[in-house]
């Protein structure tokens, strides 16, 4: 065999053994069907092209094209400002996953691992996306922001607490004596607990307690009932009656009281 033959079909199998591996890795797979989408995020945090696209955790598609836009509007009536379009792509087997009520973040996977595109499947309610169709995805939180928030807000309270010196002093001096006569009550009360006064004091407090509830017992039961039912009747009769009545019983009787 000639050596220009060999070095053919060497430089053969070295393609085809790199195209293999592109397969494998995923970053070309000239068999699949997918579908677009164009995302649009006024802050990226850090994507890339070529990035994964996961649905659910499980990766879908990757990031195929990131463009700069100024004048990008995603609803009707919204103000143009400067926005990333993130064009990715889903494979036909999640794209029925995806609706317009899904959210689309960009996550980190693990504290220092690469950033991918998750997509949250939408409600079966919500209409199907079109292949190409412009969504709003979620700007992630920016660390530099928040950190130099954090700054400010240390600054301000440290801010206050330098104008406010004294108060801040004489409030915890308060919150002190507050705690000290609050350990001072709780030992009075346990003094007051030991005592054998007080004990007899609550043996007594639940004996007419005891009494009561029977007495109350009582009071509902018909005969209780009629005793009541009478007592109320005789009240009432007695209403009626007046000085001079009841004197006058007195003397038919014979009886001679100086009552009145």
């Amino acid at each position: 065999m000639k050596s220009e033959v060999k070095v053919g079909l060497l430089f053969f199998a070295s393609i085809l053994a790199v195209i293999t591996f592109v397969y494998y890795l995923g970053l070309i797979n000239p068999f699949a069907s997918e579908k677009r989408l164009t995302v649009v995020y006024s802050f990226a945090g850090g994507i890339e092209v070529g990035s994964p696209v996961r649905v659910m955790g499980i990766k879908v598609g990757k990031v195929k094209e990131i463009t700069f836009d100024p004048l990008t509007r995603v609803a009707e009536g919204e103000d143009p400002e400067n926005k990333l379009r993130v064009v990715i792509t889903v494979s036909d087997d999640a794209w029925n996953s995806i609706r317009e009520d899904s959210k689309f973040y960009i996550n980190l996977a693990g504290v220092i691992g690469e950033k991918f595109l998750e997509v949250s499947p939408g409600s079966a309610e919500a209409p199907a996306l079109k292949n190409g169709q412009i969504v709003r995805g979620e700007d992630p939180p920016r660390i530099d922001q928040l950190i130099s928030q954090s700054y400010g807000l240390a600054g301000k309270i440290l801010e206050i607490v330098e104008n406010n010196k004294g108060d801040v002093i004489d409030t915890i001096k308060l919150l002190n004596k507050l705690v000290r006569d609050f350990d001072k009550a709780l030992t009075q009360l346990d003094r007051i607990s030991k005592r054998d006064d007080l004990a007899q004091l609550v043996d007594n407090a639940v004996g007419l307690t005891g009494d009561l509830r029977h007495f109350t017992g009582k009071l509902r039961t018909p005969e209780g009932e009629k005793t009541i039912k009478l007592l109320h009747e005789l009240l009432w009769r007695l209403k009626e009656l007046d000085k001079a009545a009841i004197k006058e019983f007195l003397q038919k009787e014979g009886i001679k009281a100086k009552l009145f």
